[in-house]
């Protein structure tokens, strides 16, 4: 996975915006790849009119938090 996919984004762009999301997705124990892997396929298949195949990867990608 590569963050640099996501380095226009102010989330990733901003490290006081970073900081604040690294403390809440520990505070709400998420993974941060998780969000990351979300927003990246969110980002890939924003271009298709039909979002075929992407709730079994959104599934997928949510059942790694604990």
């Amino acid at each position: 996975m590569d963050d640099g996919y996501l380095s226009d984004l102010p989330l990733w762009a901003d490290d006081e915006a970073r900081k604040v999301f690294e403390r809440v997705c520990d505070e709400q124990n998420i993974p941060i790849d998780v969000i990351t892997e979300l927003v990246m396929l969110q980002r890939e298949r924003q271009h298709q009119e039909r979002a075929a195949g992407i709730y079994p990867r959104f599934e997928e990608i949510l059942g790694r938090i604990d």
